[in-house]
């Protein structure tokens, strides 16, 4: 018998020993890295992006989203530069906020921004104030505008010519074909129906900045305004003429610029838009179905110039301080500016000459006439302002339904319940509720009431909900929508909607699917009641409930039970 060792063997043998040095030259990292032909430094192999610089000095930017191509390149940019303060190199992680809800975390202590960049100057003095009347101290010494951007009126152009474009347009000429019962055919147009209008929740700076503008464009003023002023009748009476046409809120006018598209011009006539946003939009969609036209307002209109602060507070160090100072530096040089032209930012810096993107072709005007800019009114005019708004704006009738089937157990029930108490307690007082749960039976545990009646009681209500059994969520929807459409026939003078939460597929409905799809809208009755589904978990029926939202013109969100107290709140900016 032959002992020595097959062939094999040793070629499983060499294999080895050479699987054992190449690992060891790896983890030596004399393998598979490359050196950048410039600089000698290493780099991923797979993105080609700097290493993480082990001597980092972080510093955060909050901003506003209406800038955020801008600041993503911006920020791209100067970290590749590899700045130092001291021998700490600064690197700057962007966070893109909603202007008012970063306001409501920053007073709550739930972020810590080293710079905040809002989308004007009403939001630095709204904290300033908190800061200053709250905690007896100052949250920033100065702020800097980075670049302009009118907030326009965004219509189609055939709806534009139809109101006398080019000539100059204002608020009061869309006014009069938004409140005008027959409206689009007061201009010779009937085949387009309802004027139906749309902005930004007033949590978002451009719905903020619209209620405000709507104000001045009432009392023909562009700055001074007094309480005295939103005391007047005629001022609430334009505004609540406004708020009337309003079919959609949100709190992103970018996403309100997809749904116009998406729907279409029998769906929103007319938007408020930043400028820069219909830019892009005419870019991204091609012009169609129609082109979409900037109508500047001959009353006036905002300039946002998007200021930046470098916080003062208990979180700031001198590193940080001068790592922030540095980057505002970086975003106001001309090479930056530049960079904001070309993206549709009208640059801070006046000597830069504007170009493409800014003429008709994208829907804008390259000159225009800012001596009419209406001016941020001082904080306690801001804080009345709101209210007037919360006044005047149509109020809304909610269903609220909640899947309590045996997989809503533990964790998913427990922070359903407070997203949904978190969207009560943002409801207002002439607001209706109906609160609603369901597994194989459908029970109601609160009828329609007003929140002022009921708010809290709503609240305990949502508390004692536990789950169980399986899930009838056809029942549950058909049910209540048809209740809600019979209340719309009875009263339309109140905005209604369904919101439905569940996290998995029918499983114990009377009726079955088809019948049930039958049952709703085919999303051409613009005028139905909506239905905002939540989608919440990877085993939620995402399909179907996709299909709910769109054939009555609301809304999908999609839900963990991380998250689903911001679904709840985002919700909310809808009504």
């Amino acid at each position: 018998m032959d002992d020595k060792p097959k062939t094999g063997f040793w070629l499983l043998t060499v294999l080895m020993a050479t699987g054992l040095i190449v690992f060891a030259l790896y983890r030596a990292d004399l393998l598979f890295n490359e050196k950048s032909p410039s600089d000698g430094k290493t780099q991923s192999a797979a993105t080609g992006a700097p290493p993480t610089p082990a001597n980092k000095l972080e510093i955060t930017f909050y901003s506003s989203s209406a800038k955020k191509q801008w600041v993503d390149e911006m920020v791209k940019v100067y970290n590749a530069k590899q700045d130092k303060v001291g021998d700490r190199t600064v690197q700057v992680k962007a966070f893109h906020v909603n202007s008012g809800e970063s306001l409501d975390q920053l007073k709550a202590g739930q972020i810590q921004p080293d710079l905040w960049s809002p989308g004007d100057e009403s939001w630095l003095e709204l904290a300033a104030a908190h800061w200053r009347d709250v905690k007896g101290a100052e949250l920033f010494d100065k702020y800097v505008p980075l670049v302009n951007i009118p907030l326009v009126i965004a219509i189609w152009e055939p709806m534009a010519k139809a109101l006398g474009h080019p000539k100059p347009l204002g608020w009061a000429d869309i006014a009069k074909v938004a409140t005008d019962a027959k409206g689009w055919a007061s201009v010779g147009h009937p085949e387009w129906g309802k004027f139906r209008w749309g902005h930004a929740h007033p949590d978002a700076n451009s719905g903020f900045l619209t209620v405000i503008s709507i104000i001045y464009a009432a009392g023909n003023k562009t700055e001074g305004l007094t309480v005295e002023d939103l005391k007047k009748p005629q001022t609430a009476a334009f505004l609540k003429k406004f708020e009337e046409s309003v079919a959609h809120y949100g709190l992103s006018n970018s996403w309100i610029d997809e749904l116009m598209h998406k729907k279409g011009p029998a769906y929103l006539s007319a938007t408020v838009q930043y400028e820069n946003t219909i830019i892009e939009s005419n870019t991204k969609y091609n012009n169609k179905p129609f082109k979409m036209l900037a109508v500047y307002p001959t009353e006036g209109t905002f300039w946002t110039r998007h200021p930046v602060a470098v916080m003062q507070e208990a979180w700031m160090t001198p590193e940080k301080q001068a790592a922030a100072e540095k980057f505002v530096e970086f975003l106001l040089s001309r090479k930056s500016q530049e960079k904001a032209m070309e993206m549709g930012l009208r640059p801070i810096q006046t000597d830069i000459a504007l170009a493409a993107p800014f003429d008709e072709a994208h829907g804008v005007q390259l000159n225009v006439d800012a001596a009419r800019a209406f001016q941020v009114p001082e904080e306690a005019i801001l804080k009345r302002i709101r209210d007037l708004w919360e006044d005047v704006k149509i109020p809304a009738t909610i269903a609220m339904i909640i899947d309590r089937s045996g997989s809503m157990n533990g964790p998913p029930m427990d922070n359903a319940k407070v997203g949904a108490a978190e969207f009560i307690k943002a409801m207002k007082p002439r607001d209706q509720l109906k609160l609603v749960v369901f597994n194989k039976d459908v029970a109601t545990i609160l009828p329609k009431c007003a929140i002022r009646e009921c708010g809290e009681s709503a609240q305990e209500k949502i508390q004692g909900v536990f789950a169980e059994g399986a899930t009838a969520l056809h029942d549950a929807l058909m049910e209540n929508y048809q209740n809600l459409k019979e209340l719309e026939q009875r009263d339309p003078s109140r905005r209604y909607a369904l919101m439905l939460l569940s996290d998995g597929k029918d499983t114990a409905s009377r009726v079955g699917r088809q019948d049930f799809l039958d049952s709703l809208p085919k999303g051409e009755d613009f005028d139905a009641p909506k239905i905002y589904t939540i989608a919440y978990g990877e085993a939620a029926d995402t399909d179907l409930l996709a299909e709910i939202a769109n054939r009555t013109n609301g809304r999908l969100f999609k839900a963990t039970v991380g998250n689903i107290v911001q679904t709840y709140k985002e919700l909310s900016a809808n009504f």
